[in-house]
């Protein structure tokens, strides 16, 4: 997990770092390091995987967020040799929509009207969470200061990221929202 941000407003806008961590045997403890907040910076985290004689693969191509039409998407997702779990937000201009999937099973965990959405590790939520509470009124660029922010001090997050903002209005924007979700659970053959 990283950090997505997410907004839905007048314009919809979201962004998402583009790290993905693969640990390889028993990393138990380096990973509660790493998501608590303990570990800053890609340097410290190597050393401390050697330390810890634990295998890790760092990458930061990973595209987190993306755009489906009129739809804004953002996913942070968590794999272990045992189970697979996805958070996906999904959101247009006055609507949101969150779902969670566990080993294909897909439950609808929220929505609304406008709205901020934060997913990621709780150390990265809570970061962006405070770093936004001080900005006053939530636009693109905000978003960006706060993920230039968030992404300095921890090593979860890769130092670039993307950012989408939509203006398109629709009459009944939830309904556009579970059109792409339903559209995602068939391409992706998961289970309502």
């Amino acid at each position: 997990m990283s950090l997505v941000i997410a907004f839905s407003g007048r314009e919809a806008v979201i962004a998402g770092d583009r790290r993905s961590i693969a640990f390889a045997g028993d990393c138990r403890l380096l990973e509660e390091e790493l998501y608590s907040g303990r570990i800053h910076d890609d340097v410290e985290l190597l050393r401390r995987a050697g330390e810890l004689s634990a295998t890790i693969y760092i990458s930061d191509g990973r595209e987190k967020v993306w755009r489906d039409g009129d739809v804004l998407v953002g996913e942070v997702t968590e794999v272990s040799a045992s189970s697979s779990k996805r958070r996906r937000v999904y959101v247009t201009s006055g609507a949101y929509l969150i779902v969670d999937v566990v080993d294909g099973n897909a439950r609808i965990s929220g929505r609304g009207g406008a709205s901020l959405i934060i997913l990621g590790n709780r150390h990265t939520r809570d970061a962006a969470g405070k770093a936004l509470q001080g900005l006053g009124k939530i636009s693109a660029d905000a978003i960006a200061r706060v993920m230039d922010e968030v992404s300095a001090g921890t090593a979860t997050m890769s130092r670039e990221h993307t950012l989408l903002k939509i203006t398109a209005h629709h009459k009944d924007p939830a309904s556009i929202l579970m059109q792409t979700f339903s559209r995602d659970c068939e391409r992706m053959g998961w289970r309502l």
